[in-house]
Order: structure tokens, then sequence, then C-alpha cells
């Protein structure tokens, strides 16, 4: 059995915070990831399924004089953020107020890391100087760029 896993994705909705009767913070999210691959008819990445896992992470009990707040630090992700997290999958029991044995895989997280943002460009910003480059005559006719591609290179995706 694996006892540590990481994983990565986005939040498709903001985190929660919540106190149990003792005292001890807890922060709930999901976390969304989806497989893609590149469809060459359609020469774009398409998504084939979608995973949404919910995770639970408590503040670190370890240093009782100087826990770490992992729950209060993680309850400040907001929908959109990327993150990594690094936990083990648990299985959670309970019954309901019918009598109904329910049972949910969730992932308990032991830390998690922001992702930086990918950078974004300004609309046509790539066009823009590509246009430039030919208006004033330059070309990409040496260097890498003037080779063709190299064989053996796939489209499968770069995560």
């Amino acid at each position: 059995m694996i006892d540590v896993i990481t994983l990565t994705g986005g939040l498709p909705r903001d985190a929660e915070l919540r106190f149990t009767p003792q005292g001890a913070a807890v922060a709930n999210f999901t976390i969304a990831a989806s497989d893609g691959r590149y469809d060459q008819d359609q020469n774009e990445w398409v998504s084939t399924r979608n995973l949404y896992l919910d995770v639970t992470i408590w503040n670190e009990q370890g240093d009782k004089e100087n826990p770490t707040p992992w729950a209060e630090m993680a309850a400040k992700l907001k929908k959109g953020d990327q993150v990594a997290v690094t936990g083990k999958l648990i299985t959670r029991s309970w019954e309901t107020k019918e009598g109904e044995k329910r049972s949910k895989v969730e992932f308990k997280a032991y830390r998690y890391y922001t992702l930086p943002a990918a950078p974004q460009q300004q609309p046509n910003q790539a066009q823009q100087s590509w246009d430039n480059a030919a208006q004033n005559g330059q070309t990409a006719a040496s260097g890498a760029w003037s080779q063709p591609a190299q064989a053996g290179q796939d489209q499968t995706p770069p995560f």
C-alpha cells in the first residue's frame, strides 16, 4: 500500500475552515484534475475525464508550542488556485439518520503547496510581435528555429 502520495490540480470552489468541539482547526477543499490529451484531428488539448477529490487538512500537532497552522493557511485557498497536496487516501464511513451505512474516499493532506499561476499574455501580443518582426524583415531562418522538428517527439501533455 502506498503511504504518501502527491496530487496536483485546481480548486473548483473556495476552501472552508471549521473547528471541532475541542477547538482543533480543519480545512476542507476539493481538488480537481483532468486527463488531458492532444487531439491531432482538432489540433488542441481535450479533456477526457475529470476527477474531483475532497481534501481535509488539519493543523500540525507535532510541536505543541508552535504548531504549523496548515488548516488556517489552507482556508485562504480560493477557487481557481492551483495546488499540490501531499498525504494519503483514506476511507471515511458513517451512518445516516435513516440508518444507511455510507463510505467515501477522501484525501488526508499533510502539506499543501500553492503552485504558480500560468503567465497570462495580453491578447494578440504574440501575433503582434510576429507581425512586427515580419514587417522589419526579420525571420526565423537561423538558429534552432530553422531546423525541422526532431523525430520521435509526441504530443503528450508535459505533466
